[in-house]
């Protein structure tokens, strides 16, 4: 049985904070360039390594991988981890 999208964004996120990035799934992202929800994995992770943690934990990494980011404005100014992207497919 395949995972869900909310799936492999949440074992990815799991994977990144344990690797000592901020990461979190999160089901509904809305923003002004994606004003319907989608799943999304929102982190502070290099585009590279968010693709790695993918691979990692997703059976079928090509339907996973997020083709879309946006920057996502914090809600502590000057916070580590700056800044933060969501990525949704």
């Amino acid at each position: 049985m395949t995972e869900t999208q909310i799936e492999v964004f949440a074992n990815c996120a799991g994977l990144l904070t344990r690797m000592g990035f901020s990461a979190r799934a999160e089901a509904a992202y809305k923003d002004a360039r994606q004003p319907d929800p989608v799943v999304a994995l929102v982190t502070d992770a290099p585009e590279m390594l968010v693709g790695y943690a993918v691979a990692m934990v997703a059976e079928d990494p090509q339907a996973h991988l997020p083709t879309r980011s946006a920057k996502v404005p914090r809600a502590a100014l000057g916070k580590p981890g700056d800044p933060q992207f969501a990525w949704w497919v």
